[in-house]
Formats: structure tokens, C-alpha cells, sequence
């Protein structure tokens, strides 16, 4: 199982790279803005809005490694910590598959519910 919780929190620290520290090159904003209504630019106001969200969503994913570590190398020997962890990762990823259509966060939700299922077992 350790060897999950080490991938999971991999994958968490992709996702927190990719939402605290390139979120205002062009290329991100790009992508986003063809969610926008019409595919319309960023305002100023807009953008720094959303680099707000998306860096607080940096952190949480950070969080999320950072615990799933933590677990997977003997810091939580009954494993209560990963388990939180992962079910707090599938409900946000199965609310952002909702609410953004990413495929990103459908992977974040199968994971933890992996995780859940096998930690279970």
C-alpha cells in the first residue's frame, strides 16, 4: 500500500507545481479562457482572481502529499491519516469532475477511492 500513497502523493505534487507556480504564463491562461463564455480573454481583475483559487488548490494538493507521505513512511502506522486524506482527495476530485469536467480531477477522485477501496480491504 505504501507504494500507492507514494504515487497518489506524487501526483499531488504535479498538481500543486502546476497550480501555484506556472499559473500565470500565457499558455494556462490560454487553456482556461476557452472555458470562458465565448472563449473571451482574462480581464486583470479576472485573472487575479483566479491565480488566487487555483494557488489556494496548490496548497491543498500540497497538503495532501505532504500527508500521504507521511503515512506511507511510517508516520501513521494505523493508516487513519491516509485514509482522511484520500477520501478528502476523491471528494474534491469527483466535485471538480463535476463542477469543471477535468480530467484531471477524475483521476484525483479514482485514486483516493483506489486507495479507500484497497486501505479497506
Amino acid at each position: 500500500m505504501n507504494w500507492f500513497l507514494i504515487v497518489v502523493a506524487g501526483l499531488h505534487v504535479v498538481f500543486m507545481f502546476c497550480e501555484l507556480f506556472p499559473w500565470s504564463t500565457p499558455v494556462l491562461l490560454r487553456l482556461a479562457s476557452k472555458k470562458l463564455p465565448g472563449g473571451g480573454q482574462w480581464s486583470e481583475a479576472q485573472r487575479t482572481l483566479v491565480a488566487t483559487v487555483v494557488h489556494n488548490a496548490g496548497i491543498y494538493n500540497g497538503i495532501i502529499a505532504v500527508g500521504l507521505l507521511w503515512s506511507a513512511f511510517g508516520g501513521d502506522p494505523s493508516g487513519n491519516v491516509a485514509r482522511v486524506l484520500l477520501a478528502g482527495a476523491a471528494a474534491a476530485g469527483l466535485f471538480g469532475t463535476a463542477t469543471m469536467k477535468s480530467p484531471l480531477t477524475a483521476l484525483q477522485a479514482a485514486l483516493g477511492l483506489v486507495g479507500l477501496y484497497v486501505m479497506n480491504r
